[in-house]
């Protein structure tokens, strides 16, 4: 007897196709995971931003003759640190803020901004 007809797949195109589809699921696991990673990041960022934010705020509210140099560790794991210039006009000083945090390679962020005397000190 003889088969003419078959239909169904051959053992070789059901591995091929698995081996298709295990190749699409790795590659997939792969832009997840970065994803994911990514978010983390961005989420440091964030919250360095905000922090650096924050300092600067302090500063500017600060009278001027006060704004001085500075370093600070709060309860997080972020280290503010700042520097402060005199410019060519006595009335403005130049802020250079930089938030540093651990993580599997040293990342920061830098921010700078300038300050004026208000007229009524």
């Amino acid at each position: 007897m003889k088969i003419s007809n078959c239909n169904g797949s051959s053992l070789v195109e059901v591995v091929v196709s698995m081996f298709l589809l295990g190749l699409l699921v790795t590659g997939i696991n792969f832009c997840v995971v970065s994803l994911i990673n990514r978010n983390a990041v961005s989420k440091e960022i964030s919250a360095a931003t905000a922090l650096g934010n924050q300092t600067l705020e302090q500063l500017r509210r600060s009278d001027f003759q006060d704004i001085i140099a500075g370093f600070e560790q709060g309860s997080d794991r972020f280290i503010r640190s700042w520097t402060v210039s005199n410019t060519d006009d006595d009335n403005m000083k130049r802020i250079d803020l930089w938030v540093f945090w651990p993580d599997n390679q040293d990342r920061s962020i830098s921010m700078s901004t300038m300050v004026s005397r208000s007229f009524g000190q």
